[in-house]
């Protein structure tokens, strides 16, 4: 059956190639991106485009409002915009940590009180947000990352118990080393925020341990696939993890416990 779907993070990676495979498939697809331009090609192929920044709560509004005005209504919504600071927690100013949740979080938060209105009046829809493994898994240099991820999961945990009654279910999605442009702006900004001698060592290690996971990581076929599965089955799971890395460290850290799985994170970091 063809939705009306919309896909908000789609100027590259996952999001980009998961509009590609919607397309395909005969769905209307809407989707969003602050970087417009990077649309242009998800335009050619028949999707609609419209320039979103999920930390403007009046644009979001006003986008969402748009496409419902044109559909009629939505079907699914994959929030899947983020971006990621690194390096150590002695050394990230305050601000770039605001940076951070206001994207991660707040803009998630934002997309989803758009939506639900509408969602609610016709007691029907979904809402799939792409979180991380680190939102379960924490490692050095990535704390503030991880907290964002940790604190989306805590929010749709409770969102979807709010949106029982309502027949909207959430879904997360959490992928780990994912090969996109987005590994290079996490360890460039791991680097330009490490000045202090005392953390350099630690954080030449975590870079080079980081580059290496991404180069050894996963293309976006296997996140694209899951969630194509969250948003078209029928009853989906709460939570998928969408890597073998992710699928391995969720399972490893259950096994192990957080406190000994950092310590094997220390010692596979130490060896670059």
């Amino acid at each position: 059956m063809k939705k009306n779907i919309v896909v908000i993070g789609a100027s590259s990676g996952m999001g980009k190639d998961l509009v590609k495979a919607l397309v395909v498939k005969g769905h209307n697809v809407y989707c969003a991106a602050r970087r417009i331009e990077k649309l242009e090609e998800l335009k050619q192929l028949g999707a609609q485009i419209f320039k979103m920044d999920i930390t403007n709560e009046v644009q979001v509004n006003d986008v969402i409002a748009q496409i419902i005005a044109d559909a009629g209504y939505i079907d699914v919504v994959y929030s899947n915009a983020g971006y990621a600071i690194a390096g150590p927690v002695e050394e990230t100013p305050i601000a770039k940590v605001h940076e951070q949740f206001q994207t991660n979080v707040y803009g998630a938060a934002i997309v989803t009180r758009a939506v639900l209105p509408h969602m609610r009046e016709r007691n029907e829809g979904r809402i799939i947000f792409t979180t991380s493994i680190a939102g379960r898994v924490s490692t050095g240099m990535n704390s503030w990352y991880s907290a964002s991820k940790h604190a989306l999961n805590g929010m749709v945990k409770g969102l979807a118990q709010e949106l029982n009654t309502f027949n909207i279910k959430v879904v997360t999605i959490e992928p780990g080393c994912v090969l996109t442009e987005f590994d290079g702006l996490q360890l460039a900004d791991m680097k330009s925020t490490n000045k202090l001698d005392a953390y350099s060592d630690a954080t030449q290690q975590s870079h080079d341990f980081l580059y290496d996971a991404y180069r050894k990581g996963s293309d976006t076929r296997s996140t694209v696939k899951t969630m194509l599965r969250a948003g078209f089955s029928k009853n989906p799971k709460l939570s998928y993890r969408s890597t073998l890395d992710a699928k391995i460290l969720n399972a490893l850290q259950a096994i192990v416990g957080e406190k000994l799985l950092g310590k094997i994170f220390n010692r596979l970091v130490s060896r670059f």
